[in-house]
């Protein structure tokens, strides 16, 4: 069965799409919907915030063991809050764009 994603990489970009074709993806869609993302809106802006909220705790460890003199730990916690905050802001844009992120394309 053809998917809306076959159909869009057989005719190209959609804004040159002629009416005949725009009605054509439309029935597509409507015979076989895309499947639904894993995630909602909603459930990756509470990811993001989860995400923050550990870059948030890791910065503070970091801080912690940097005073201390401890460079090399606070330098590893440092990094696990970039990670984090990278991911946060991943998961700010939504699904696609996390899962971009995560697997690094």
């Amino acid at each position: 069965m053809l998917t809306l994603d076959q159909y869009r990489d057989d005719h190209g970009d959609p804004t040159t799409w002629m009416p005949a074709d725009i009605d054509s993806y439309l029935v597509i869609g409507d015979m076989a919907p895309p499947e639904p993302l894993p995630y909602t809106y909603a459930e990756m802006q509470a990811m993001a915030a989860d995400y923050q909220r550990s870059a948030d705790e890791q910065k503070a460890i970091a801080d912690r063991l940097a005073a201390d003199g401890h460079d090399t730990a606070a330098g590893i916690w440092r990094r696990g809050a970039r990670g984090a905050r990278e991911l946060a802001a991943a998961a700010r844009m939504g699904w696609p764009a996390f899962e971009v992120h995560l697997n690094g394309w």
